[in-house]
């Protein structure tokens, strides 16, 4: 099922994934604060931040679609990575699990 993703599909997913962090991180940093954060080095002053006062009711509608948007795609990503299974590469057997080696004497 999702092993066996087109490289194509997958490709344009990741350019999708860092564009969408991308605008969270510019979003996050221009949201207004009670300090007035970055917003405020940019003209925001004490007006509601960098999209003024009636914007910022819709800056956080925003934040919170990308952020949901990016938890979903990073979660596909990594069924993609783990190809939608448990991996046991690595995972080494338990000691009691054995045989003897001298053939049970």
């Amino acid at each position: 099922m999702l092993a066996a993703a087109n490289p194509a599909v997958i490709t344009i997913m990741a350019i999708i994934f860092v564009a969408l962090s991308l605008a969270l991180i510019v979003f996050v940093l221009f949201r207004q604060s009670d300090s007035g954060g970055i917003g405020a080095a940019f003209g925001g002053g004490e007006g509601g931040g960098a999209f003024g006062t009636k914007g910022q009711a819709v800056v956080d509608k925003v934040i919170t679609f990308m952020g949901g948007a990016f938890i979903i795609m990073a979660l596909i990503f990594n069924l993609l990575s783990t190809q939608g299974g448990v991996s046991t590469e690595g995972i080494d057997e338990p000691a009691g699990n054995e045989a003897p080696a001298d053939g049970g004497e």
